[in-house]
């Protein structure tokens, strides 16, 4: 498949268009959903602008001080492939330094579904950034914001060392904690597809078709509250070094998706999967 290097980034967002040399505007309204798309399936492929109407793309500072990244719109890059009958596109979640004087030292790239999704398949096609100090990830969260408990699976890449991946979830706040499994191959170097299977009472992860991990309710609590679905890219603090590598002012890096899906049990819609095996 042939892809253009084109890139065209505003204040709003960046866009790759491939392989058209034009500058593309648009403006992002982002409405966040009501409860009532609970439970809604979907595929998203990332081959079209109106993507933008399907996603919010964050765009502010997180409060805490120990969070080093800000979410900025124009870390954000939709490509399209020039042969468009054979394929969807991507969209690239980049991390640079922030400019001298910015509120965060790193500047990285958030994008959520809007609505709830609860029990179900959950499909990422993906390839994540490599360096020390990076996560990419996707995963489910709601918390105090959303007037819900902080309840969260994981899917997180650690840029230091990308031949594994990190999983992990909360209830209430409390984590399980992690576990950092290894994959057999780098992560980093070609998509692949990662999956989570969301029970009442277990959760089971999965890279390809092997499954890597499970946990069920007899021996932890599984988070039970309709999450957002979310996509980031973020550079990690001092404290969090241990776990996540030392961080080089300097870092940058860029996590790459070709496909999210999410079904409820009960849909027998299209998914990542399917998807894959097409192309």
């Amino acid at each position: 498949m042939t892809w253009s290097t084109v890139i065209y980034r505003s204040r709003q967002f960046s866009i790759r268009w491939l392989p058209c040399f034009a500058a593309v505007f648009l403006t992002l309204f982002a409405v966040q959903s009501a409860r009532g798309s609970e439970g809604t399936g979907f595929i998203e492929t990332f081959d079209d602008i109106g993507y933008l109407d399907r996603w919010y793309i964050a765009h502010f500072d997180q409060n805490r001080e120990s969070f080093r990244t800000s979410w900025r719109r124009e870390a954000v890059a939709l490509s399209i492939p020039a042969e468009r009958h054979r394929g969807g596109g991507l969209v690239s979640l980049s991390l640079a330094p922030a400019e001298w004087g910015a509120p965060k030292p790193f500047v990285g790239a958030e994008i959520q579904r809007p609505g709830f999704r609860h029990f179900g398949t959950y499909e990422v096609f993906m390839q994540p950034a490599k360096g020390s100090g990076l996560v990419s990830s996707m995963f489910t969260y709601t918390g105090p914001y959303f007037g819900d408990p902080h309840d969260e699976i994981d899917l997180e890449f650690l840029g230091r060392d990308t031949t594994k991946i990190w999983i992990n979830k909360f209830v209430d706040g409390e984590q399980m904690p992690g576990e950092w499994i290894d994959l057999g191959y780098d992560a980093a170097s070609a998509p692949h597809l990662y999956r989570f299977e969301w029970h009442e009472d277990k959760i089971v992860w999965y890279a390809g078709e092997t499954e890597i991990y499970r946990i069920t309710s007899d021996t932890h609590e599984i988070p039970q509250t309709p999450s957002k679905v979310i996509l980031n890219l973020w550079a990690g603090n001092e404290r969090q070094q241990r776990w996540l590598g030392e961080v080089s002012p300097e870092i940058s890096g860029e996590a790459k998706y070709y496909c999210v899906s999410y079904r409820p049990f009960d849909d027998d819609g299209p998914t990542c999967s399917d998807y894959i095996s097409r192309k």
